[in-house]
């Protein structure tokens, strides 16, 4: 029985990555503002306000999540219901790489953006999965912090420099025009 189950857990482990190679490669994959806003589920402006560790059952196995609840300040699409919460759970793991000498630890589970607690950003958000999982759009491509430089306050610019959507960070308003106008035309 533990033979059978060591089998069950490595071949959950090998499809897991390639899904996570797979994932990897969506990354490569430029999409569009159209692109985002068609793939996401919710789209919002939104302050994150606590991020925690925890864990989801696929296949007989644990595997970890970070649990991260923000407060949508501004939502531009999807329906949020009475509570202006939203609740994302991804795969990935709060503890740190660990080196042993030369060779570093590094988990493939570990591949979906990491938001900071008090941080503020635009979310393209995918539907939750039936196991509770969900991430941003083309993951890096999907979340746009929102900064201030010495010239103007509230640019937007997402974990590729908004290549391939705009030419560099652009203003809050105008990435909200942009997505109002493609959400209601």
């Amino acid at each position: 029985m533990k033979r059978h189950k060591f089998f069950v857990s490595l071949a959950l482990m090998l499809a897991l990555s390639f899904v996570a190679i797979a994932a990897s490669a969506a990354m490569v994959m430029k999409m569009n503002l159209g692109d985002l806003v068609g793939n996401a589920d919710k789209v919002f402006r939104g302050t994150v306000l606590t991020k925690e560790p925890g864990l989801v059952s696929l296949g007989g196995s644990d595997f970890s999540t970070v649990v991260y609840t923000v407060r949508v300040d501004d939502a531009l699409k999807g329906d949020f219901g009475a509570k202006p919460v939203v609740t994302l759970t991804m795969l990935g793991n709060l503890k740190q790489d660990v080196s042993v000498g030369d060779i570093k630890r590094v988990s493939m589970l570990d591949m979906n953006p990491d938001l900071s607690v008090g941080s503020d950003y635009v979310l393209f958000t995918t539907a939750a999965s039936s196991a509770g999982l969900s991430t941003t759009v083309g993951l890096g491509q999907g979340l746009f912090r929102i900064f201030d430089t010495e010239d103007e306050r509230e640019m937007t610019a997402n974990l590729l420099n908004n290549h391939g959507i705009f030419d560099g960070p652009v203003k809050y308003s105008e990435l909200t025009s942009a997505v109002s106008a493609l959400v209601n035309p």
